[in-house]
């Protein structure tokens, strides 16, 4: 088994106010009130807090890459206002952990605090797992390291670069994923590398699930024309050195 796979998550506070207003004006028993104050007081909250760490943790995981292990292919870092269970859960190769956490604070912090904090948080619960199993913390530390160096800028291409037709230039699809959006790109390059035209195409949110169906085909269109074309090749998006002149 190979650890490849880092990710936090805000799991669910039950709210025994809500839940009791909630059986009363709905009439129904406390598992169905939970669930429903789930959808309407945490759900958001939770998604909020996996999209705004996810650049991170997905910079995070392609820096990595992956390491052999016994029995663990992803750790996943459970943000709580209070520990509750001190153990390293084990659940089918996840591994989960708790590390205390305010939400409050979090939310009023800027980009980059929310990036730091991010790497703070799982690398918190990287140590606590370390210590555990008995790794060596060194990889984790270089990856921790090595994001810090790059600004927290998680930013890559995307495949490779494409020449165009007569050779005269290159294209490039840029990927950089940040806490509110994902933002891709598209440049031109002369031969020799320069950058002639970068514009962003695509504006999206920061989950892989949500970006991923973009990234289908980089196409020459023309010799000054190049396109990209999403995963189902029914839409596309391009940019035209003649229109940028």
């Amino acid at each position: 088994m190979y650890l490849k796979a880092f990710d936090l998550d805000l799991p669910y506070i039950i709210d025994d106010e809500n839940v009791e207003s909630i059986m009363k004006e709905e009439n129904c028993e406390y598992d169905d009130a939970t669930k429903k104050d789930y959808e309407l007081n945490w759900k958001w909250k939770r998604r909020s807090f996996s999209l705004e760490t996810r650049c991170i943790t997905a910079m995070f995981e392609r820096l990595f890459g992956k390491q052999k292990t016994k029995d663990c292919w992803k750790i996943l870092v459970d943000c709580v206002e209070n520990i509750s269970d001190e153990r390293i859960i084990n659940d089918s190769g996840v591994c989960v952990v708790q590390i205390k956490f305010n939400l409050d604070d979090f939310s009023v912090r800027n980009e980059t605090e929310k990036k730091r904090t991010t790497l703070q948080l799982l690398m918190n619960g990287i140590e606590k797992l370390v210590l555990d199993k008995n790794w060596d913390i060194t990889p984790f530390k270089e990856t921790a390291l090595k994001i810090e160096e790059l600004g927290y800028v998680n930013e890559w291409v995307w495949k490779k670069v494409f020449k165009s037709p007569k050779k005269n230039y290159s294209a490039k699809v840029i990927c950089q994923h940040n806490v509110e959006s994902m933002d891709i790109y598209l440049s031109i390059m002369h031969r020799d590398g320069t950058q002639i035209l970068l514009e962003k195409v695509i504006s999206e949110f920061p989950d892989e699930f949500a970006y991923a169906r973009h990234l289908g085909e980089l196409k020459w269109i023309s010799d000054s024309e190049v396109a990209l074309i999403d995963e189902e090749n029914d839409g596309m998006v391009s940019i035209n050195l003649e229109k940028a002149k």
